[in-house]
């Protein structure tokens, strides 16, 4: 409080101070010429005590660059991968540096900034440089050095700090090379008043004794400095003795008595302004200090693309919040916002674009907002809101509008680089404290909510509720449980034959996979296949599948010499595998099972991602000698175009088009037109989903070469499957 007090006081202080010296000066302006030399050396001696120590703040400013450098390349372990940008910050925040240099070993390898300093670029500091005693010495004791003032290569008489840098390595301190600071001669006499005083007729010398030689060699001058009064300080710099001279000539003695008032106001004038300037030092450190805390403050809790707060400032103001409502009723609500197919915006516009779109969206949300309330951006294309001073009794209902006219904020079209566009978002709805009494809780079940409200359609809102949480668990379980199932090979292989329509003869078997759970019993794949997709999972079942399929194909050729094609879906997950065929071919020399004797289904969903990268996998496939089919026809939104385009053999006609066909014409022309479409692209026909003989005669009227359905059999575990054929073709 004291030194506070000291600074505002100042004006105060100076002003009495420059009183003071005047009526001191005054007084004593009658006092022969020893007196007046002897008052005139006090001010010389405080002006250059001052101006040495304004050096060496800068100096020790200005050096202080290197050290954090040296110290960022020890901790980055000898490389600091952004050098440029690392360097700008350090240049910025210390002041006074011309440019910063790392030279590993001793060579000049970079300079930040390089414009202008090209020259200097490989360097070496300990062989051909002129002053390599300096850095040898540097090393040799383990400390700053401070090195000229010399010229540069690059042009211009500067000094140059440079601290040598060791690195631990295999238990032992390395030196790595050297950290340094170039310092313009001239930058450093510009904060200084030295060029002022010497145009008041006082002289400066800046010197220096040379560290090796002890030659005195001057830095800088101006004026007659061989006059009294004078006074030398001596300055404190890295491994050498700077000095600095300052002198004043006499007035003359028969001047004096006329000219006294007059210099008495002078000497008060100089000292106020001394004075002043040094107390002002710590005001201006503390206002650096202030803006600098400011700065560092906005990057550690704000956003650097949108500006808003960031997920750890959000952090703190939902614990704030939820320590406020523990002690007096509050309620208040988390918004978890996601933008529906921003992916999209990124891959067909660039990153650059999705980054304006971001803060776009940011800049509409935070004007659609109360001050009181809090935006941030949680990372990608995720934010996040925290609604406070909500209603006690109409909370969700604020929150629910709240949400809503966000999302219409955010549907306004976007113009960007001469395309208008629109995007929407989803968002997940946790009210406070009653969704979670803990920050954790409220983003995961506002998250969960989100993907509830995504999984909708997308482009609206929704609240958390138990339900969620329940399936998210759900989930949970069912995802460790399934990785015990494949540890543990709890899945079987039921196999439904495929009967050709004219001969009715089983001419394939198709396998489908069944959970036997330990306590749930027999589980049908529609209950565990979208989770297993979801988690990969999917990738170890499916090569299970087409290793125990190769185990029945084995079986039946040791049997009875052949064996039926056996086909097998693929998931689109296990279709994308890169190692998709490696591994198959691996399973059949495993197995000694030919490929012949596998047909491989896909969904149309699967190829039209990537088509490209599609026909190279089927081409690959079929290449080994398996049978290609596409599975579920005419559920998606393949075309003829891309259909002519697939190495194939088969298309298999989807059940929704079988089931109604004996009593919908309309699923009699469809399947009418896709047979015919097959076997004009010289494609094989199968029939899924036959349940009675009309369907039957209906698909064999129309041409279909095969079905598999309830009307010939039901899949069964290979232990029944050769009495239940039996028993269907009876």
């Amino acid at each position: 409080m004291g030194f506070t007090c000291l600074l505002r006081q100042r004006r105060l202080i100076c002003t009495l101070l420059f009183v003071f010296i005047a009526a001191i000066g005054i007084y004593w302006s009658h006092i022969n010429q020893q007196v007046l030399l002897h008052e005139k050396q006090l001010l010389v001696s405080e002006l250059a005590t001052a101006q040495a120590r304004v050096i060496e703040r800068r100096l020790e400013r200005s050096l202080s660059a290197t050290r954090i450098l040296a110290l960022e390349v020890r901790q980055q372990g000898g490389i600091i991968k952004d050098f440029e940008g690392f360097a700008d910050a350090v240049l910025v925040s210390t002041g006074g540096v011309a440019n910063l240099q790392l030279a590993p070993d001793g060579v000049i390898a970079q300079i930040h900034p390089l414009a202008g300093n090209e020259k200097a670029i490989g360097h070496n500091l300990l062989l051909d440089d002129k002053r390599n005693a300096e850095a040898r010495a540097a090393i040799r004791e383990r400390r700053l050095t401070l090195a000229g003032p010399f010229e540069l290569i690059q042009g211009g008489v500067a000094i140059i700090g440079r601290n040598p840098v060791f690195i631990e390595q295999a238990g032992e301190e390395r030196f790595w090379g050297f950290v340094s600071a170039l310092i313009y001669l001239d930058d450093i006499l510009a904060v200084t008043e030295l060029e002022t005083l010497a145009q008041r007729e006082y002289g400066y010398q800046l010197s220096r004794i040379h560290p090796d030689t002890g030659a005195l060699s001057i830095v800088a001058s101006a004026g007659v400095i061989d006059l009294k009064p004078s006074h030398t300080s001596q300055l404190n710099v890295p491994n050498a003795t700077w000095m600095l001279k300052i002198s004043h000539a006499p007035d003359g003695t028969a001047l004096w008595e006329g000219l006294g008032y007059g210099v008495s106001v002078l000497v008060a004038v100089l000292i106020s302004l001394a004075v002043n300037t040094l107390l002002a030092q710590p005001e201006k450190l503390r206002r650096i200090v202030a803006q600098k805390t400011a700065e560092l403050q906005t990057l550690a809790f704000h956003d650097a693309l949108t500006g808003l707060a960031n997920r750890r400032l959000l952090y703190e103001h939902l614990e704030q919040t939820l320590h406020q409502s523990a002690r007096q009723p509050l309620r208040a609500a988390l918004l978890y916002l996601d933008l529906d197919d921003f992916k999209r915006i990124n891959d067909l516009m660039g990153h650059d674009v999705g980054d304006r779109v971001l803060q776009q969206v940011a800049q509409r949300l935070s004007e659609a907002l109360r001050n009181m309330d809090i935006v941030a951006r949680l990372g990608g294309d995720e934010f996040a809101v925290l609604l406070q001073g909500l209603d006690q009794q109409a909370c969700a209902q604020q929150a629910g509008l709240v949400a809503n006219k966000l999302i219409t904020v955010i549907e306004k079209p976007l113009s960007l680089e001469g395309k208008t566009f629109t995007i929407s978002a989803s968002i997940g709805i946790t009210l406070m404290p009653v969704d979670g009494d803990s920050v954790d809780a409220l983003l995961r079940n506002a998250d969960m909510a989100m993907y509830e409200a995504k999984r909708s359609g997308g482009k609206r809102s929704g609240f958390f509720d138990k339900r969620l949480q329940e399936q998210a668990l759900a989930k949970i379980v069912l995802d460790d449980e399934l990785a015990v199932a494949i540890r543990e090979q709890q899945f079987v292989l039921h196999y439904q034959p495929i009967y050709g329509l004219e001969s009715r003869e089983v001419i394939s078997y198709e396998a489908l996979v069944r959970w036997n759970h330990p306590t749930a019993g027999l589980v049908y794949p529609d209950h565990f296949i979208s989770q297993a997709e979801a988690s990969d999972h999917i990738r170890g079942i499916g090569y299970w599948v087409v290793r125990e399929a190769c185990g029945f194909i084995q079986a039946n050729l040791q049997r009875s010499g052949h064996s039926p094609r056996v086909a097998i879906n693929l998931s689109p997950r296990q279709f994308m595998d890169p190692q998709l065929s490696a591994n198959i071919q691996h399973i059949l020399h495993d197995t000694a099972v030919e490929a012949r004797y596998l047909e491989l289904e896909v969904t149309e969903s699967s190829l039209m991602d990537n088509l490209d990268s599609a026909i190279e996998t089927l081409t690959a496939l079929r290449a080994m000698g398996m049978v290609i089919a596409i599975d579920d026809f005419g559920t998606g939104y393949s075309s003829l175009s891309m259909l002519k385009q697939l190495p194939v053999d088969k298309l298999k006609i989807d059940r929704s088009f079988v089931k109604d066909m004996d009593t919908d014409r309309s699923d009699q022309r469809i399947a009418r037109a896709l047979i015919f479409m097959a076997h004009t692209l010289q494609l094989t026909v199968v029939a899924e989903g036959i349940e009675t003989g009309e369907q039957e005669k209906l698909l064999q009227r129309y041409g279909c070469d095969s079905g598999q359905g309830y009307l010939f059999s039901k899949p069964m575990p290979v232990e029944k499957l050769e009495q239940g054929v039996a028993e269907d073709k009876t």
